[in-house]
């Protein structure tokens, strides 16, 4: 990013080779594509299997982001701040946060069911933060989740998630969740809810690779 910003790297400029990348950077080959993957869920390269890692962004680009939060960083917010947030939830039970929650999941049940797929769940992720009855860590979720409204963050969550055996895996953990939280199940809730997320970066970092997307000149 510094790279972009400062103009030592330009527009459409293509990356070294991997093993390269990772020796001048002194990393690890798992962690630069980790960083990799990061960067192009932020818009800044675009990552083409057989044609390496173009980089998409100008400065102004950069410049323009705002506060440097790669997509890496939100999902390691969001796995310490959600599962507690379930964790809580289920000890402490409000019956007006259950049936809200409830009435999330069955929202979302009801909209996979008529369509086949869902535009989102955070209207659960949310509830759940709510039922948590912890300010303090429900307005830490949703500085996480700001970083999630950008169109190119919106179009690869589509994209990673258009399957539709991923979506019902999806539909059943939180079908899962909502049944440990109602029960009074914390540590089941909170290994839930971490296993949710983590099989949603997986699958949204892994897509990157399957998204062509435009292509850069030349």
């Amino acid at each position: 990013m510094a790279a972009i910003r400062d103009g030592q790297i330009q527009r459409y400029d293509r990356l070294p080779a991997e093993r390269e990348l990772a020796r001048l950077l002194g990393v690890s080959r798992p962690t630069l594509r980790e960083a990799l993957a990061g960067l192009e869920l932020a818009g800044l390269v675009r990552s083409r299997q057989g044609h390496g890692t173009v980089v998409i962004a100008s400065p102004a680009h950069v410049a323009n982001w705002g506060a440097e939060v790669t997509p890496t960083q939100v999902f390691e917010a969001r796995l310490v701040i959600e599962p507690q947030l379930a964790r809580l939830a289920a000890e402490k039970q409000y019956p007006a946060d259950m049936a809200a929650l409830e009435e999330a999941g069955a929202e979302l049940e009801k909209e996979f069911a008529e369509t086949g797929h869902y535009r989102s769940d955070l209207p659960v992720h949310r509830a759940v933060a709510r039922a948590a009855r912890n300010p303090v860590l429900e307005t830490a979720l949703e500085e996480a989740l700001r970083h999630t409204e950008s169109s190119r963050w919106i179009e690869l969550r589509s994209s990673a998630l258009r399957p539709e055996v991923i979506r019902e895996g999806h539909v059943d953990e939180v079908r899962q969740l909502i049944h440990a939280i109602t029960h009074g199940s914390p540590d089941e809730a909170a290994d839930i809810w971490r296993r949710h997320l983590i099989r949603f970066r997986d699958e949204m970092l892994t897509g990157l690779h399957g998204d062509d997307g435009p292509n850069p000149p030349g």
